[in-house]
């Protein structure tokens, strides 16, 4: 950031208020900060005002903002006015889920700044460059709130003019938020120059590039649409200039992707150069794009419910066969053909439960026991203890037992195993202090070699665990270096483990649907798990989403909400520290109950 000569410094301070940590991103009006909060101790977004070519700024010298040209200077302040009367507009729809919150304005330097509520996550375009597209059922869920923020923007006679992917945020728990609330085309009067810094290609419709252009409700369903014609196809959607003189528009369905008939007519009629043709307001748009889900989700249920009874009537069988004791086998992930899924591959691990960790949280509803252990006052250095043989651990406000760690094994050869936890097991920040860090430095391997390790295994268990020699590859996609070798016991993940590479493959990993896991009761508020892989820069780690999403930008590596996916190398030569193995497939159904604990391991 301090080779950038017109960005504020780390360290800059704000109104007394705000401490700047570093430059998140910029465009052609302004410039965002991850800012310290210093009054409520929380990261927030601070959005500086800063028309490109119009201002200058040399932070060797002074922090305030020079207009570049006197002429341009009573436009400069009409378009400094104009930006803080977005963060009125903002403040105003703050209850909205869908909007990103306001929470304060103010004039500093020269120029103006809005502190915004900071979201942790990327934005839709960045994520789209990741992984390409979205499946047609997952878009309908994923834009509900926007959509509904979007109709009460305008019964409040507003428009945003300004949605497209770069403008949405797709946030940890999965859930995305509308930014920029669209006044950037009021910002300025510097002419028709500066059009190519206002308006995006492909989602701002015809009428937005005409001086007496009349906008309304229709010109955002424009936009919108346009967006959710790149999530389902990955193609930008063409010019609306173009379209003007050359209606080139490819159906969706064009693309190959498996969109039903309702939801491709809906979106292209929303796309339509007519702003008649348009429809005229959201409610319209809802009634459309909606029409058939209700129906698809009561068939879904019935398919749910089918699937449910014949999983409980396998589960019987199996039981039965359990009770008789069984050699186990160990595989590599098996690869079976799957027409019904994107990669066209179904993936089957198998698994072995090794080692304990406080996964099944104790309620009121478990009835003595919780009596027990609210009452308990011999809990040891770790906030453990142990009852009638069960081992419980206690948390701030909650209870739990210990459970048996579930692995997937991901390769076997040798009478080793690599293996993966089926399951989030606990949520850390991947490094505790604001700093470039890489996996070696990080706190999360200290943690996850130190008190994790000693809290899931026994001294029998831990010897059983290989170290082994990781390479800490660079970020593929951002350069971002990775580090030094490290020699671990424990380990997370990386990106080229997970991301559908040819290495990935090997190890199961063909497509979300195969990332996909689970958060256990431990880490209920976790909605992604840590790669040791670094993100777009040393202050960010790449992570996935628990249900499969790959996010290589990487999330902030103070985020406390991360969770944790340990892998291992284990020695299987001592068959008797195991006593159940089984399978899973990518369906996220059981292929197998425990065995016995006399099931023996043996080698392919």
């Amino acid at each position: 950031m301090e080779e950038n000569l017109h960005c504020l410094r780390k360290g800059t301070r704000l109104i007394g208020r705000y401490t700047i940590e570093r430059v998140l991103g910029q465009g052609g009006f302004g410039i965002t900060y991850l800012g310290i909060d210093e009054l409520h101790e929380k990261k927030v977004a601070i959005k500086e005002f800063f028309p490109q070519g119009i201002v200058t700024r040399n932070i060797e010298y002074e922090d305030a903002v020079t207009v570049t040209f006197v002429g341009e200077k009573d436009n400069y302040n009409k378009g400094k006015e104009k930006f803080l009367k977005e963060a009125r507009i903002m403040a105003r729809f703050s209850k909205d889920e869908g909007i990103v919150k306001a929470q304060d304005f103010f004039e500093i330097n020269n120029t103006a700044y809005i502190v915004m509520e900071y979201l942790e996550g990327i934005t839709l375009k960045q994520y789209l460059r990741e992984n390409e597209r979205i499946e047609p059922e997952e878009l309908l869920e994923l834009f509900v709130p926007l959509i509904e923020s979007l109709d009460e923007i305008h019964s409040q006679g507003l428009i945003h003019r300004d949605i497209s992917p770069d403008n949405i945020m797709v946030l940890l728990g999965g859930k995305i938020k509308l930014m920029d609330f669209g006044a950037a085309r009021d910002y300025t009067d510097f002419g028709e120059k500066s059009l190519s810094l206002i308006l995006k290609p492909g989602y701002a419709p015809p009428e937005q590039y005409q001086t007496h252009g009349v906008q309304g409700p229709w010109t955002d369903i424009y936009a919108l649409c346009a967006t959710m014609y790149k999530c389902l196809t990955g193609e930008n959607p063409p010019d609306a200039i173009e379209r003007v003189m050359d209606d080139n528009l490819k159906e969706i369905s064009e693309f190959g992707i498996p969109v039903s008939k309702q939801m491709e007519e809906t979106i292209i009629k929303g796309m339509s150069i007519s702003a008649r043709n348009r429809y005229q307001n959201i409610e319209e748009f809802c009634e459309d794009l909606y029409a058939l889900s209700e129906e698809t989700l009561t068939l879904e249920e019935e398919e749910s419910k089918v699937e449910e009874t014949l999983i409980e009537e396998d589960m019987k069988t199996f039981s039965q066969e359990a009770e008789e004791e069984k050699k186990y086998v160990l595989h590599n992930p098996k690869i079976e053909n799957d027409p019904f899924v994107k990669s066209g591959k179904k993936v089957i691990w198998d698994c072995l439960w090794f080692g304990k960790y406080p996964q099944k949280q104790i309620t009121q509803e478990d009835g003595a026991i919780y009596s027990v252990l609210k009452n308990e006052i011999n809990w040891d250095l770790n906030n453990d203890v142990i009852i009638n043989g069960s081992k419980y651990h206690k948390t701030e406000n909650n209870y739990f037992k210990y459970e048996p760690i579930k692995w997937r094994v991901l390769h076997y050869e040798n009478s080793e195993a690599f293996l993966l936890a089926d399951a989030i097991l606990d949520s850390q920040p991947y490094h505790s202090e604001n700093e470039e860090i890489d996996w070696k430095k990080s706190s999360i391997r200290a943690w996850l070699n130190n008190e994790f390790i000693n809290k899931a295994f026994s001294n029998e268990e831990n010897k059983a665990i290989n170290t082994v020699e990781l390479i800490n590859k660079d970020n593929s996609k951002y350069g971002t270096q990775g580090g030094k070798n490290t020699s671990d016991k424990l380990f997370l993940l990386s990106l080229s483990e997970v991301d559908e590479t040819e290495e990935s493959k090997e190890y199961g990993f063909w497509d979300k649907k195969t990332r996909k896991c689970k958060n256990d009761n431990f880490s209920e508020e976790t909605y992604f798990w840590w790669l040791r892989s670094p993100g777009n820069s040393s202050h960010d780690a790449a992570g996935v989403y628990y249900y499969g999403w790959v996010f290589g930008y990487g999330y902030d590596v103070q985020e406390p909400a991360g969770g944790i996916r340990p892998a291992l190398y284990l020695n299987l030569s001592s068959s008797d520290l195991f006593s159940y193995a089984g399978t899973i497939s990518s369906e996220g159904t059981e292929d197998a109950v425990p065995y016995n604990t006399k099931t023996k391991l043996v080698q392919n």
